[in-house]
């Protein structure tokens, strides 16, 4: 064998083992004359990737990428197909070219010149494709997770309530505007121990029900004493839970505040109103409902204002009550100062008359105005068991003859 034929067999070898080689790339490579716009060599790895078969005209040829890019990509595609090679020796480009499925897959496309002509002109250029849709996903997905982080930073920083990270070691790593701006802290709220923040009071909670109480069941819910550098101090109402790391161990603590320092003000004073409401409530029961002794035997209970359900029941307890006490036959009620009887008190003070009279001691009624017996017989109301009288003065003699209960000597 001569040396010459020797060379020719190497380099057919070689030239063997070059074709090989790029069949079997995982990705398509593919020489083409953009001058006479043909196609000199191309493997079928992307093709088949694609989903086309070897004869599937859709793809082979020098066109067959432009006519796979997606609509939106075509006129860069065609841009670099038409000027590959004029900016230098590399060119490179990701669109996206249509499956035989019809769906889309992200392709990254380098040109590189091979051989240009005397005038510098592009000759043979080979183009490297291979699909980078798992990258661009990849890619897609991360920045989507940055925005949702950056968005929930943003709610974080902005939210109304006060929000902290605290580390294992007690430290402050993150405290948002609203904890820094309650805290009185400032920005200097970060970087410091957590200790910083508490008032006295609130050390024996820490040790004694917040730390306990973390540690068991990893949150705890409460108010704690918060002091400011400048000494004031607020109420915050705190929910603190415990953060674990990826191996289930504790990292550190979040925590979210909200002054109720207000509302636990304007609350006491709303108590401390009520408390009053209520002892003035009970002051006018007992001068609503007066027993006054007239002689031995006799009581009289003038009435003034309004007469409702509760207050019927006031005075049929506080009647009943004397009645036991003071063994009087005689009750007298005065309602000259009642301004209107309607169904309810009428039937309110027959309940009265039968009720004393279970006791041995007899009602009398007095102070009836015409407005109130024209009412009174509007109503239909039938007074069974009480003796009326005009005036507190008649009634009292009245009451006076009749003293003595039944049965007494």
């Amino acid at each position: 064998m001569s040396r010459l034929e020797q060379i020719e067999r190497e380099l057919r070898a070689e030239l063997r083992r070059v074709y090989l080689m790029h069949e079997a790339a995982p990705y398509l490579i593919c020489v083409h004359d953009p001058v006479e716009k043909r196609t000199l060599y191309e493997n079928r790895s992307l093709a088949a990737a694609l989903g086309y078969p070897n004869d599937d005209a859709a793809y082979s040829g020098f066109g067959g990428f432009l006519s796979l890019a997606h609509p939106d990509d075509q006129a860069r595609a065609r841009e670099q197909l038409d000027g590959s090679g004029s900016a230098g020796e590399r060119a490179e480009i990701a669109c996206r070219l249509r499956r035989a499925d019809g769906s889309w897959r992200w392709i990254s496309r380098r040109d590189i010149v091979l051989d240009r002509d005397d005038a510098g002109a592009p000759r043979q250029i080979m183009s490297v494709l291979h699909d980078i849709t798992e990258q661009r996903e990849a890619e897609a997905e991360q920045r989507r997770q940055a925005e949702d982080l950056s968005v929930s930073k943003r709610l974080v920083d902005n939210a109304l309530d006060g929000i902290t990270l605290t580390s294992m070691a007690g430290e402050v790593i993150y405290a948002n505007v609203a904890f820094k701006t309650m805290s009185g802290f400032g920005d200097g709220a970060v970087g410091r121990m957590m200790t910083d923040f508490y008032s006295p009071e609130s050390f024996h909670q820490l040790s004694a029900e917040v730390v306990p109480t973390l540690t068991r069941d990893g949150a705890w819910r409460g108010v704690l004493r918060i002091r400011r550098p400048d000494g004031s101090e607020w109420m915050g109402q705190t929910s603190a839970f415990m953060i674990a790391g990826p191996s289930g161990e504790p990292t550190g603590m979040a925590a979210f505040w909200r002054d109720i320092t207000e509302q636990l003000r304007y609350e006491q004073e709303k108590l401390a109103q009520i408390q009053v409401i209520e002892a003035q409530q009970a002051a006018l029961r007992e001068l609503g409902t007066p027993l006054i002794p007239i002689a031995d035997g006799v009581i009289a209970m003038p009435l003034i204002g309004a007469i409702d359900r509760d207050r019927a029941q006031q005075i049929l307890e506080a009647l009943l009550g004397a009645l036991g006490e003071t063994q009087a036959a005689v009750a007298i009620l005065d309602i000259t100062g009642v301004k209107a009887v309607d169904g309810e008190v009428a039937a309110a003070l027959v309940r009265v008359a039968q009720a004393a009279s279970l006791l041995g001691a007899e009602v009398v009624l007095t102070g009836i105005r015409p407005v109130v017996a024209q009412a009174m017989v509007d109503l239909g109301v039938e007074l069974r068991g009480l003796v009326t009288c005009g005036t507190l003065q008649s009634g009292v003699a009245y009451a006076l003859q009749r003293k003595v209960r039944p049965g007494r000597a």
